[in-house]
């Protein structure tokens, strides 16, 4: 196996100057030079020590990600983003599943830490996740989800209250009056928003019913939940889910009950995963920007300044009409 001195003596350098061509420093090499050393390694299939690499750098050029629940398709869908990503910049994406538990997130930050992460990107199940491990050990982390407390780590969202008026603004357009807000099973931000969004939306059409339930982010739950709200004497006529995943544990319990979607119910769901072209009907949803927001996850990280001064934005959404609320509302 080729070793670093090898290179040099091919290149006709030094080995102090192979490293600062792989090392990227911390001493300039002249594009010559560089090209000559590049040249030579591959010559010689050299390639360098990756543990030795992050000893003399101080960096191990990996990320870590925590996310509630890898099955979840969107969940699935935002890692390969975030993984790509992260692979432009050459560095590695360690997942850690807490399958929606707030213990196994507080085990997975410990050893992500001890594993010596550069950084962390973070979708907490909990509205308040402890911040403060990350921050004392020197890890930026970037959470992709609204933060209660934003003084310890940065965030990249939507505007979840904006994307749910859209959304059920849409479902009233096409003259629902008896309309659900499906959402997630603890009172987070993030909830909070949506039911916001949601209510400021039916305060502008006077004469609707509306209420709020709450659901698991699972099919299987929602489809139980959804069951009993269409056998129920009040039964709607339309679902905002907070979800994709919810949206679809409603289409089935639709199906189950003998109703037609859209003609008996109208279903919006909120994720914009792949599923939503495949479902029968194809879902109505709010298209996350996952592309965006993992490309810009990896630059944020890449400036260690954000430890000290987090960055929050908040990034745009799409709403897209398919079938399963009627396609575009009527005007």
């Amino acid at each position: 196996m080729a070793t670093a001195r090898d290179v040099a003596r091919k290149a006709g350098t030094s080995t102090a100057v192979v490293s600062y061509v792989f090392n990227n420093g911390p001493r300039g090499v002249a594009p010559a030079t560089r090209q000559r050393v590049l040249a030579a390694a591959r010559e010689l299939g050299y390639r360098p020590n990756a543990l030795a690499r992050s000893l003399s750098s101080g960096r191990t050029r990996s990320i870590g990600l925590i996310v509630p629940d890898i099955c979840n398709p969107y969940f699935a869908e935002l890692a390969r983003a975030i993984e790509d990503a992260a692979g432009t910049t050459g560095n590695l994406l360690l997942i850690a599943d807490s399958a929606l538990s707030a213990d196994q997130e507080r085990r997975h930050t410990r050893s992500l830490i001890d594993r010596q992460v550069d950084s962390v990107v973070l979708v907490s199940v909990r509205d308040e996740p402890d911040l403060r491990e990350f921050f004392d050990a020197g890890v930026p982390v970037v959470a992709l989800h609204p933060l209660s407390d934003r003084r310890l780590a940065s965030s990249i969202t939507i505007d979840y209250e904006a994307a749910a008026q859209r959304a059920t603004e849409h479902l009233l357009a096409h003259g629902h009056r008896s309309v659900v807000l499906l959402n997630g099973p603890v009172e987070s931000t993030g909830a909070r928003q949506h039911r916001a969004g949601f209510d400021r939306a039916v305060a502008g059409a006077p004469g609707v019913r509306s209420r709020m339930v709450r659901s698991e982010i699972s099919r299987h739950h929602a489809a139980e939940v959804a069951q009993e709200l269409l056998q129920g004497p009040d039964r709607p006529r339309a679902v905002y889910c907070t979800t994709d995943e919810q949206a679809f544990g409603v289409l089935y319990a639709a199906h189950r009950s003998g109703l037609s979607v859209p003609a008996d119910l109208a279903v919006v769901g909120f994720d914009g995963t792949r599923n939503c072209l495949v479902s029968i009907p194809a879902l109505t949803t709010v298209q996350q920007p996952m592309e965006a927001m993992a490309r810009r996850v990896v630059e944020i990280l890449a400036d260690r300044t954000v430890l000290e001064e987090p960055v929050h934005e908040v990034l745009g959404f799409e709403f897209i009409a398919r079938d399963s609320s009627g396609g575009p509302a009527p005007g």
